[in-house]
């Protein structure tokens, strides 16, 4: 019995992209090394990068018919850029054009559409990019923000794609320092690696050249703790998971302002000595203004309240991770615990 051939289809990589999502300074990185990538590889090609509005409709629709329209042997490959064009309408020229794009992508064409706002599918032009999408013609990529695990594969990447190396250890307390804003993590890994050289990045590394990412609201929150105030605490809770602050990036956040008070605690507890801020920056290899922060909430926090307080926190973690329960439940329940507490008593501070 003859064997029946088939003929194997290659699908080719959609020359036209969507991105979009909150996790914009991860889509800024990705975006980044393909515009290196691509001029590598075509030196002398054009690219265009393009945010619309109503004032350039017009170089963006001439730029997009030269790209999409020429059937020239000599065409030269193209990589155009736009930002927010969902807002034009599908029946405008710029629309008219994206449709065309999406469903015959041209073969000299990289076209990358970005939305930097929450899009509307219901609109026309969302909904025919969608329906070229279910089609195969344009990939759509969402960008959303990482849990710390992923966060910590992605710094390890990079650091291989620049020759370094990074201790399992430093790699956590990096991500917790910086998370999800990898414009900022990127530019620490390459400050890291020039740092080291050869070496392995550690952890004594990252306390002296990296200042976290410490927003106000995780400060308010531990110095409410600290000062027993629940309700200014699960207000400030409350405001961060309403700023669409995804719960692995807040633990992280908390665990390294923790880790960072456990540190100052166990200096100031091992002398009798009564030391100013920047002296015990110097000698903890800690960034000032990191110190000042936790000097300003350290007469709440003995070092059994540090660990217990830390040990709460990568129990939480733990069960985001592995329950089903909704993270604002587990944090309220987190924030009952800690209600718990009695005040801690002496600081040896001189600030």
């Amino acid at each position: 019995m003859p064997t029946k051939k088939t003929t194997k289809t290659i699908v080719k990589p959609a020359s036209v992209q969507l991105w979009y999502g909150e996790n914009q300074s991860l889509l800024a990185i990705e975006l980044s090394k393909w515009l290196g990538l691509f001029r590598a590889k075509y030196p002398a090609a054009l690219v265009r990068q393009f945010v619309y509005n109503e004032a350039n409709q017009s170089e963006l629709a001439a730029a997009l018919h030269q790209s999409i329209n020429s059937n020239s042997f000599f065409a030269s490959k193209t990589f155009i850029v736009i930002t927010d064009c969902l807002a034009a309408e599908a029946k405008s020229e710029v629309g008219k054009l994206i449709e065309q794009a999406c469903s015959q992508p041209p073969a000299d064409l990289i076209l990358v559409l970005i939305e930097t706002k929450k899009i509307a599918w219901s609109k026309p032009l969302p909904k025919i990019i969608k329906k070229s999408a279910e089609a195969g013609a344009v990939k759509l990529k969402e960008y959303l923000e990482l849990p710390l695990v992923e966060i910590e594969r992605w710094i390890v990447t990079q650091a291989k794609e620049r020759n370094g190396k990074f201790a399992p250890q430093a790699t956590r307390i990096l991500a917790q320092a910086v998370g999800n804003d990898f414009i900022a993590l990127d530019n620490e890994i390459a400050k890291l690696i020039a740092w080291r050289g050869d070496e392995e990045v550690r952890s004594a590394d990252i306390d002296l050249l990296v200042t976290p990412k410490l927003t106000e609201d995780v400060f308010a929150f531990i110095d409410a703790v600290g000062r027993r105030d629940m309700r200014a605490a699960q207000e400030t809770l409350n405001r961060q998971f309403a700023q669409g602050v995804s719960p692995q990036s807040l633990i992280g956040l908390l665990a390294w302002h923790v880790r960072v008070l456990a540190i100052v605690r166990q200096s100031l507890d091992s002398t009798d000595k009564r030391l100013a801020a920047r002296e015990l920056a110097e000698n903890l290899g800690l960034h000032p203004f990191v110190v000042t922060k936790a000097l300003q909430q350290i007469p709440y926090y003995s070092a059994e309240r540090v660990a217990w307080l830390y040990g709460e926190l990568s129990s939480l973690d733990v069960k985001l991770k592995s329950t089903r329960t909704e993270p604002e439940v587990l944090f309220s329940l987190f924030l009952s615990k800690l209600s718990v507490l009695k005040p801690a008593t002496g600081s040896g501070l001189d600030i």
